[in-house]
């Protein structure tokens, strides 16, 4: 039912409040004041689940000043100042004012968790909007996940590439962007090996190299060279 999916959700932002470091009083009370008021999640034709970022009617009356537009701008300084929780509030206050994140919103908040080394709490960014179609994700949404797991010490090159693989699950096709990302990793980390299978999964997939490819492997000339060999740049 309606109020059961939005308890569901309540509880889910409990969860993220007591993962970020909100006292469980003030967990609880959040849950419990939106479990309390039936509401209707925005649905979508892809998937049926519920999600804690969908737009429902609270706050439609009594929340006005929220808009995506400031919020938006809010959300950049959030990545900026790598302020993980504070962008996942404000991508919540979304939903509670009855509106739904865009793309740009959406994509933002998550690079923000990422920035901040937070990739537990940036997967379930990406579960609550992307998973459940609450947005559509593009390229874009993927390659933040994967600067993030590079990021991390030792990278994690086995999540990097399964997270490329299931781009293709969302109707997105990975290209130059996500590749050259992959690339420079390789470079800063003289992972030569590793780069030529990149590269020779470029080719056999055919991705086109653009103009930060070159730039991407800069610094190692036998990268470079097999780049320029293998995808005739």
């Amino acid at each position: 039912t309606p109020a059961d999916a939005m308890a569901a959700a309540a509880q889910h932002i409990a969860r993220l409040a007591a993962s970020r470091g909100t006292s469980a009083a003030t967990a609880s009370a959040r849950a419990h004041s939106a479990a309390r008021h039936p509401v209707r999640l925005v649905a979508k034709p892809r998937s049926a689940r519920p999600s804690a970022f969908a737009a429902d009617e609270i706050g439609a009356a009594g929340d006005e000043e929220v808009n995506l537009k400031d919020v938006t701008r809010k959300l950049v300084d959030c990545r900026k100042r790598k302020a993980a929780s504070n962008a996942v509030d404000l991508l919540v206050s979304l939903g509670r004012a009855g509106i739904e994140p865009d793309l740009l919103a959406s994509t933002t908040c998550l690079g923000a968790c990422v920035a901040a080394g937070k990739m537990d709490l940036a997967l379930k960014v990406f579960e609550e909007v992307f998973d459940k179609r609450v947005v559509e994700p593009d390229e874009v949404v993927f390659t933040e996940l994967i600067r993030g797991y590079l990021a991390s010490s030792p990278p994690s090159w086995t999540r990097a590439m399964n997270t490329l693989d299931r781009m293709e699950a969302f109707d997105v096709t990975p290209g130059a962007l996500s590749y050259n990302i992959l690339l420079a990793k390789c470079a800063d980390d003289n992972e030569l090996e590793r780069a030529e299978d990149i590269v020779d999964r470029m080719a056999d997939e055919g991705v086109e190299p653009d103009r930060f490819t070159m730039e991407a492997v800069k610094k190692r000339r036998s990268i470079r060279s097999y780049a320029k060999k293998v995808l005739m740049m």
